[in-house]
C-alpha cells in the first residue's frame, strides 16, 4: 500500500510560508503541455497555503527571470548542470551553475515535474547534494518505460515492472525490429556500442545492440530517483502499482490525482456554451501524433455513414510529417472533419463550449490527463481509451465512454450511437462534473511539504541526540 497524503497541519495562512521551487523542463510563454500548465495552478494555490513558489525551467536559450501570472520564473540552460565554478574566490566555489541558481531561489523544498535531460536525475541528484529535501511527480511515463508508452510489445497495459529481457525485447519491437529478433537480442550480454565500434556500424543499428544497457540503465536510473527524493507522488494510480512493482520503497508514494484550476471552473459555469440541435459534435484537442490516436478518429468518420448528423473538430499540430500526411489522406473529402489547428491552453474554454463530446483516444498510458478533467468542468463527456490514467477517470457509462484504444470499429460503433440516440449523451453530460480543483491539491501539496520538512527535522535532532550521546560516552 501506498502512504495516504497528510492532511493539513495548519489552517491556510496560520503555518510560516514555505517556499518551494517548482522544477520544470520548460515553461510559459514557450508552448507548454499538461504538465506546465499542471505547475502553474499548483503554484498559484499554493499561495493560499502559505507556500511561495518560484518555477526553475530549462530553456535552450540564455538565462532569464521574469514574472509568469505573478510567480517568479528562472530559466536556466539545460548545460548549466556541467558548469561548475572552480574560482576559490566565488561565493559558491565548486557548484554546478544549476546548484547556484536553486541556492539563490533558496527553496525549503525542491518539487520535479520533469524527466528529461533538461530537468531530470542529474538536476535532482544535485540538489539532494545540497541537502534541501525533494518531491518528484511523474507526470509521464518515460522514468518506468524505455519506449514511453507503457504499452507491452504495443498491445496491451504494461504492468510497469523494469525486466531487462522483457523489455529490451518490447522496446526493440518499437524500433522496428521483427519479434524473432528482439527475442534474440534480449539475451544478447548488456553492451553500449560507442566510438569506433558505433563508427562501423550504422548509428540505429549501435542504439538497438544498446538496447539491454539501456533499459539496465533505466531501472538504476529509477532507483536512485528513489533514494534521492524524500517522496512521489503518482497522478494515477497505476504509477503508484509500476513504483511499488520496481520495488520503489511505498512510504514513499503518494498517490494525487490532477485536477482542475478554480479559475477554470468558475469560467465552465458562467456559461457560453453554443449549442447545435443538429450535429453531434465530437471535438479533440491534442498534439497530432501516434501516440495521442487521432487517427483512430478519423478511421471512425471514415466508417460513418455521411448522412449521419456528426462533425469533428481536431485542435492541434504534430511534427511528424508522414503521420500527418496520413491524418490529411483519412480526411480528405470528408467536410464533416475540420482541422483548427493548435490552440492554446488560454482557448480551451471556448473549444470545449462548441463541442457535445471530448475524445481522448491515447494510445499511450496517460497518467492524466488533465484535459479529462477540464471537459467535465464543462460538463462535457468524454470517450476515452481504455487505458491508464483515462480509465481511472472516467465511469463508462455514466459520465462517459471507456473505448478498445486500438479499435477504430468500436470508436465508429459508439460515435454513430451516439449520434443517433441523445439521450445517451444527455445521460453522461449530466454525470460529468468536477469532484476536486487544483485547491484541493495545492492542500495536499502544502501537507506533505510540511511533512517532509517535519521528518527531515526529527532526523536530525535524532542524530544530534545520538551524537551527543555517543560523545558524553567516550569522555
Amino acid at each position: 500500500m501506498t502512504m495516504e497524503l497528510p492532511k493539513p497541519v495548519a489552517e491556510p495562512g496560520a503555518a510560516a510560508k514555505l517556499r518551494v521551487a517548482q522544477c520544470a523542463g520548460f515553461y510559459f510563454p514557450d508552448t507548454v503541455g499538461g504538465t506546465e500548465v499542471y505547475v502553474r495552478d499548483l503554484a498559484q494555490a499554493l499561495g493560499i497555503e502559505g507556500v511561495e513558489s518560484s518555477v526553475i525551467a530549462a530553456t535552450d536559450r540564455r538565462h532569464e527571470e521574469y514574472q509568469w501570472e505573478n510567480t517568479t520564473v528562472l530559466r536556466y540552460p539545460t548545460t548549466w548542470a556541467q558548469l561548475r565554478e572552480y574560482s576559490s574566490n566565488a561565493p559558491r566555489a565548486g557548484l554546478s551553475k544549476f546548484q547556484d541558481l536553486v541556492v539563490r531561489a533558496a527553496p525549503d523544498v525542491f518539487h520535479l515535474h520533469s524527466w528529461t535531460s533538461g530537468a531530470g536525475l542529474q538536476h535532482l541528484s544535485q540538489v539532494a547534494q545540497l541537502g534541501i529535501p525533494c518531491i518528484v511527480t511523474l507526470h509521464v511515463a518515460s522514468a518506468l518505460c524505455l519506449r514511453g508508452t507503457m504499452l507491452l510489445f504495443g498491445e496491451r497495459a504494461c504492468d510497469g515492472l523494469i525486466g531487462e529481457r522483457r523489455c529490451t525485447q518490447c522496446w526493440a519491437i518499437s524500433r522496428g525490429l521483427p519479434r524473432p529478433l528482439a527475442v534474440a537480442l534480449s539475451h544478447l550480454p548488456r553492451m553500449s556500442v560507442t566510438g569506433s565500434q558505433a563508427s562501423r556500424i550504422s548509428r540505429r543499428a549501435a542504439t538497438v545492440l544498446s538496447g539491454r544497457s539501456l533499459v539496465a540503465a533505466q531501472a538504476r536510473d529509477l532507483q536512485e530517483m528513489a533514494s534521492l527524493c524524500d517522496r512521489i507522488v503518482a497522478p494515477s494510480q497505476w504509477v503508484a502499482s509500476a513504483l511499488v512493482a520496481n520495488a520503489v520503497p511505498p512510504h514513499k508514494i503518494v498517490v494525487s490525482r490532477q485536477a482542475v484550476a478554480q479559475s477554470f471552473v468558475e469560467r465552465a459555469a458562467s456559461g457560453g456554451r453554443v449549442d447545435d440541435a443538429r450535429n453531434l459534435r465530437i471535438g479533440f484537442v491534442g498534439r497530432l501524433e501516434p501516440y495521442k490516436g487521432p487517427h483512430i478518429l478519423l478511421e471512425a468518420m471514415a466508417a460513418i455513414p455521411r448522412d449521419v448528423p456528426i462533425r469533428l473538430l481536431v485542435a492541434g499540430s504534430g511534427t511528424e510529417p508522414p503521420y500527418l500526411r496520413t491524418l490529411e489522406a483519412l480526411a480528405k473529402g470528408d467536410d464533416r472533419i475540420e482541422f483548427l489547428g493548435p490552440i492554446s491552453h488560454g482557448d480551451l474554454p471556448e473549444f470545449l463550449e462548441q463541442v457535445d463530446v471530448l475524445a481522448v483516444p491515447s494510445a499511450i498510458m496517460e497518467t492524466g490527463p488533465l484535459v479529462v478533467v477540464e471537459a467535465n468542468a464543462f460538463g462535457v463527456p468524454v470517450m476515452g481509451a481504455d487505458l491508464g490514467g483515462v480509465a481511472e477517470r472516467i465511469r463508462d457509462g455514466i459520465d462517459g465512454w471507456l473505448l478498445p484504444f486500438n479499435d477504430s470499429a468500436a470508436w465508429a460503433a459508439a460515435m454513430l450511437e451516439t449520434a443517433l440516440d441523445r439521450t445517451q449523451l444527455e445521460r453522461r453530460r449530466a454525470n460529468a462534473r468536477v469532484t476536486r480543483t487544483m485547491n484541493d491539491v495545492a492542500s495536499e501539496m502544502a501537507a506533505l511539504y510540511r511533512q517532509v520538512l517535519a521528518a527531515r527535522s526529527a532526523d536530525m535532532t535524532g542524530a544530534g541526540a545520538r551524537a551527543g550521546v555517543g560523545g558524553g560516552a567516550g569522555e
